[in-house]
């Protein structure tokens, strides 16, 4: 088969599967935090998360995560020591919700390669030329609007930017990235805990 292919589909295929192999993984949800409750949380009452949404085209399969992590980095934080899920733990006989927390993530991730340093790794060395110039910035947005007795109190939002260039090896060297990725979400999850705290003190 390999014979009756020109040189020009050889390139193509093995261009297609270099990207294949070379893709990064943004869904890099940051483990949930231990914690135990503690005698002085900042608040002593149930806190409740209403609405949580990943802005992403395949949020659905790990949003569910991030609600978790984040409701482990408020524990952690003391936000409070119950921190509870609207659909599945509001007390029916509660008119209103005293704390309600409404979270909107909105991840953003862009890569480029300099093609004049790259340029030999696609044709004619693919895979061995070793500068595979890099570039990667990555940016997670925020926005937590919080209720106090079903009145809105205030809006917070959190932007956290990462950068990283790669350039021995980049089409391959994406554990770098992910990782990167994945303490990004883990801080705008930890600022959005604090700024909880500030606004609700």
């Amino acid at each position: 088969m390999i014979q009756m292919l020109n040189g020009n589909q050889i390139t193509s295929i093995l261009i297609f599967f270099l990207f294949v192999s070379c893709a990064i993984d943004i869904k890099q949800v940051p483990q949930p935090r231990e914690s135990e409750n503690t005698i002085y949380p900042y608040i002593n009452q149930e806190v409740y998360i209403g609405k949580f949404e990943v802005y992403t085209s395949d949020s659905v399969n790990y949003t569910k995560a991030w609600k978790y992590t984040f409701k482990s980095i408020l524990k952690n934080n003391r936000v409070s020591n119950q921190v509870l899920d609207v659909s599945n733990d509001r007390n029916a006989k509660e008119e209103v919700d005293k704390y309600l927390i409404d979270i909107e993530v909105y991840p953003n991730f862009e890569s480029n390669f300099i093609m004049w340093k790259t340029w030999p790794a696609f044709w004619p060395f693919t895979g061995y030329w070793p500068l595979q110039v890099r570039d990667h910035h990555y940016e997670v947005k925020l926005l937590c609007k919080i209720s106090v007795n079903g009145v809105p109190h205030t809006n917070i939002e959190i932007i956290e930017n990462a950068k990283k260039t790669i350039e021995i090896y980049g089409f391959y060297r994406t554990s770098e990235i992910e990782s990167m990725i994945e303490v990004a979400n883990l801080k705008v999850l930890d600022r959005c805990a604090k700024e909880i705290i500030n606004h609700l003190q």
